[in-house]
């Protein structure tokens, strides 16, 4: 057993390995799998090589930087992905207590209490002051 060990340690050194882009990757090719099983296409099927296949060069590649931006810039769009997620959640849950809005000058959201009628907000980026106005 140990000698698998030493050659597969052998094999992998200098080349980069799994990462969260690789785990992705054969999680895409899962549901695709999984996917053809029900559609039986020929084009699903090949489709469903396409990210096995990458997430393996990825994984036995030697190109350390390259792998490690493509890692990178999936992290950010994923990390991205999940930010706008969990905000849609919490405005869905606190749609009775609270309002959201966006500050005229800078965009960014502001979580305000849900008080009918108009209110002066002074917005804590910018420190620009204006007026909110909540129906209901």
């Amino acid at each position: 057993m140990n000698n698998w060990r030493y050659k597969l340690a052998a094999l992998m050194r200098g080349r980069y390995g799994p990462d969260p882009l690789y785990k992705a990757l054969i999680v895409l090719y899962l549901v695709l799998i999984v996917l053809n099983m029900f559609l039986r296409s020929p084009i699903v099927m090949y489709l469903a090589l396409v990210p096995l296949v990458f997430g393996f060069y990825r994984v036995f590649s030697k190109q350390l930087a390259k792998r490690a931006a493509e890692n990178r810039k999936y992290l950010a769009l994923r990390d991205g992905v999940r930010k706008k997620v969990m905000q849609t959640i919490n405005r869905f849950k606190e749609r009775n207590t609270h309002r959201y809005r966006a500050c005229p000058n800078c965009h960014t959201t502001l979580r305000l209490q849900k008080k009918i009628g108009t209110m002066t907000v002074n917005c804590p980026k910018c420190h620009t002051t204006f007026q909110v106005t909540v129906k209901r």
